[in-house]
């Protein structure tokens, strides 16, 4: 799916979702899904490792405190910074 230019995206495996120019609903969602997947088993390592909240390469993230494979990655597109 395309990306906008001025939007947030929300990347959950390898399909980034896209939601325009809605940022209210992006936050929201953001918010959710990270909730939703914190301190869930790692589907990576095979449950040796929790899924935490933190940053992957300066982005907000959603990552296994085990294998440190991101399962989230929320990032903000060039120039919104």
């Amino acid at each position: 799916m395309a990306k906008s230019g001025s939007s947030g995206s929300v990347e959950t495996g390898t399909e980034p979702v896209d939601h325009g120019h809605d940022t209210a609903a992006v936050d929201s969602d953001e918010r959710k899904l990270m909730a939703t997947l914190e301190g869930r088993s790692c589907p990576h390592c095979e449950g040796d490792g929790t899924l935490e909240r933190g940053e992957y390469k300066g982005n907000a993230a959603v990552v296994c405190d085990g294998c440190e494979t991101p399962r989230v990655q929320v990032w903000s597109p060039s120039g919104d910074d």
